[in-house]
Order: C-alpha cells, then sequence, then structure tokens
C-alpha cells in the first residue's frame, strides 16, 4: 500500500508541475464559482454562525482564497489549520481576514495565523480539504503526514466535508487503508 502511493504521490507532483499559472488561475476562480454556484455546497452550507474550515494553500495547491473571501464577506465564521508538527495533530483556528500580513510561515512552507482562537472540531460547518488525488468515491491521497485522516473523525456527522483539486487530480482509484478518511465530495476544476 505504501508503495503505491508514494508513486501516485511522485506522479501527481509531477502533474501539478506543469501546470501554468494561467490555469491555476482559472481554477482558483472556477473554484470558488462551483462552490457558490445555485445549489453548489458552500450556499447550501450559509447561514447564522455556520463555521467554514478552509486551508492556506501552498504554491502547488489549488487555491480556495476567492471561495474563502466570499465566505467572509457574506458574514461567515472562517478558520483554516493550525498543525502541531510533534504529535501531527491539527487544530481549526478563526480568522477575520486572509491579508497576508496576519499569517505566519512555518518551517513547513505552511501560512498559518498569527494570533487565531481555537475552534472545536465539532463546530466546523464544512471543510475544504486539499490533496493530491481524489477517487469518484471520495477517497483522498495526502501528503502523507496523517493530519486531515486525524481531524476528520473529530467534526461532527453533519459537517459537509469537501475534497477541492485542479481536475487532472481526479483518478479511477486512490490506494487507501482502513485510517485513510474519504471526503464525502469531490469539487475539480
Amino acid at each position: 500500500m505504501s508503495e503505491a502511493k508514494q508513486a501516485m504521490r511522485s506522479e501527481m507532483r509531477q502533474s501539478l508541475a506543469t501546470l501554468t499559472d494561467a490555469e491555476r488561475r482559472g481554477a482558483q476562480a472556477r473554484l470558488g464559482e462551483a462552490l457558490w454556484a445555485d445549489g453548489g455546497l458552500l450556499r447550501a452550507a450559509q447561514g447564522q454562525g455556520r463555521v467554514l474550515m478552509a486551508f492556506m494553500p501552498l504554491p502547488d495547491e489549488i487555491d480556495p482564497t476567492l471561495a474563502m473571501q466570499r465566505w467572509l464577506g457574506e458574514g461567515g465564521r472562517l478558520a483554516v489549520p493550525v498543525s502541531g508538527w510533534q504529535d501531527r495533530t491539527m487544530e481549526a483556528h478563526e480568522v477575520t481576514s486572509l491579508e497576508e500580513d496576519t499569517f505566519d510561515v512555518t518551517r513547513h512552507g505552511i501560512r498559518e495565523p498569527r494570533h487565531a482562537a481555537a475552534i472545536a472540531a465539532e463546530r466546523i460547518s464544512v471543510v475544504l480539504v486539499p490533496g493530491l488525488a481524489f477517487d469518484p468515491s471520495g477517497c483522498r491521497l495526502g501528503r502523507g503526514a496523517g493530519f486531515y485522516d486525524r481531524y476528520l473523525p473529530r467534526v461532527s456527522a453533519a459537517c459537509t466535508v469537501i475534497g477541492v483539486c485542479h481536475r487532472s487530480q481526479v483518478v479511477p482509484e486512490v490506494p487507501h487503508g482502513p485510517l485513510d478518511r474519504p471526503v464525502g465530495h469531490v469539487v475539480a476544476v
């Protein structure tokens, strides 16, 4: 299993490296449109006190910033992950702005909020999940550290979990084991 995952990670990283800046910007816009379209997953999840947990993208990940900005602009609460690398845990921390000066870059290249309060996992309404690959059944190939696999079982059963990616990241089948947590929906643009 591990060898199959590593091979797929390598293949997906190579594929993502070929995307141009224009393709990345186009995907960012299409992702925002897809998530907010009539009947879209974020539009359906809107409401007083609802909390979206999204992510600050790494350079090779699809960028959900436009969808996050709209969520904030329409009065939603927004959280992003803060990682504990020692024990490989992740917590949601609420942010009120996506301005660069409100984030620090960790030694792993991840932007995390400088000053933000933690939000309990069971309070999260929607989670946008990055990945290197997804399959049609919602199985996800992450980067290998298991942060989301450990975090997702902690959200409520009513939480909407959405994998987001470029179209090229959807594969027929992702190798997976019993500890790998699938997503409920995949939005590939």
